[in-house]
């Protein structure tokens, strides 16, 4: 396996429509569409501190439109939609992402781009 679209026995297939909506709009890359949190920013800048967003949103993409792309459905966030927490890779490390996709679904909202915590086994 070649480690950019692993997947755990615990992970199950994040649904195409949700990859395809989430996906589109990082590619569109539309400020007032893409809303990260300072915490996921803050991570994202620790790990790789001179990359650019579009480098994260592409690494993201990249993980998401696999066929085989697998994730965690998240069901307690505050705010409503649909949320996922999936791995992706850049630069060779794995990266724990989570993304809600809002009920509009023409925004989303990236709470998460950073290294593992918990180990690389746990969404």
């Amino acid at each position: 396996m070649s480690g950019e679209t692993e997947t755990f026995s615990f992970e199950k297939p994040i649904p195409s429509l949700w990859r395809k909506s989430v996906c589109g709009i990082l590619r569109a890359g539309v400020n007032d569409s893409i809303f990260t949190t300072f915490q996921a920013d803050r991570d994202w800048a620790a790990a790789f501190p001179d990359a650019w967003d579009y480098d994260r949103f592409d690494a993201i993409i990249r993980a998401l439109e696999a066929k085989e792309a697998g994730g965690r459905q998240i069901m307690d966030m505050d705010e409503d939609g649909e949320t996922y927490a999936f791995w992706f890779h850049f630069r060779g490390k794995k990266i724990y992402g989570k993304i809600n996709l809002l009920p509009n679904r023409k925004m989303i909202i990236l709470y998460s781009s950073h290294t593992p915590r918990k180990g690389e086994e746990n969404l």
